[in-house]
């Protein structure tokens, strides 16, 4: 199967109208991809996505979406199915990026219980919802087209390490592990890709209020072009031998990935495994 034309794909990116997620938006319609970017305002998508494509000269459309919600994430996909009949494209990426975090840093006692149940909702329940309604999609694209599913996790250092401030947070995170290694167990060989891409730690408002980032300086901070490039790399089908394994951007690139996938990579290489 071929690499993705980004001219002739849809590209969904959740939580895309603000933050990471806007960034990433953004840079896959500079890419020339048609991003359908969620948040939970219908409005407020349809705004990030007309100043995305006055901004990019690219194609993007918004939509409303409660990621941890069955019925709005399979009225969304009908949505993305309408789209693809008035575009003549058809969706290969799913980026999900929509997640949230606990309201306070520390003990988990002393957290809210609801928030704490919006974070697994949002970063566990959601992403596992996304990837049952559109893996179909991505699966039936891919045989028609040739064309593999490429799906990218916002994931985490968190997940990869423990954060313990956040620790329904860090959790979350590594539960997208468990979910990546099931989409590789059943959708590698029906053409799906999955990976886990940590953004590293972007200046964003959520970023900036936690606490324990406050001791960080200028050059701690991953930039918005490190995040998107390696990004769009995943997507385009350069780096499938990472499918199912954890990579970071700032730490990662395009080309030391492609350096370490030449040189081998083990069945743990990048896993979420005990050792």
């Amino acid at each position: 199967m071929s690499e993705n034309q980004p001219n002739e794909t849809i590209a969904v990116i959740t939580g895309g109208s603000r933050g990471i997620g806007r960034y990433l938006a953004e840079g896959f319609a500079t890419a020339g991809y048609h991003v359908a970017l969620t948040a939970t305002s219908a409005g407020s998508a349809r705004d990030s996505a007309a100043e995305i494509a006055a901004a990019t000269g690219g194609a993007a459309s918004g939509f409303g979406l409660v990621v941890d919600d069955a019925g709005s994430v399979q009225a969304f996909r009908d949505d993305v199915r309408a789209l693809e009949k008035e575009t003549g494209r058809r969706l290969h990426v799913l980026v999900n990026n929509a997640g949230r975090i606990e309201s306070t840093e520390g003990p988990l006692w002393e957290a809210e219980p609801e928030s704490l149940a919006g974070v697994v909702g949002a970063n566990v329940l959601g992403v596992a919802l996304m990837i049952n309604a559109f893996a179909p999609v991505l699966i039936d694209n891919a045989q028609a087209t040739g064309r593999l599913g490429r799906i990218v996790d916002l994931n985490s250092g968190s997940g990869a390490q423990g954060t313990p401030a956040y620790a329904v947070y860090s959790a979350s995170k590594a539960a997208l592990f468990r979910i990546a290694d099931s989409v590789v167990k059943y959708g590698q060989d029906k053409g799906l890709r999955i990976f886990e891409m940590a953004p590293g730690v972007v200046q964003t408002e959520m970023t900036k209020s936690m606490p324990v980032h406050d001791s960080r300086t200028e050059a701690d901070w991953t930039s918005p072009e490190q995040v998107t490039d390696l990004a769009l790399a995943l997507a385009s089908g350069e780096l499938d031998e990472f499918t199912g394994r954890f990579v970071r951007a700032g730490a990662d690139t395009r080309e030391s990935l492609l350096v370490e996938a030449a040189a081998g990579l083990t069945d743990t290489s990048r896993r979420l495994v005990l050792g």
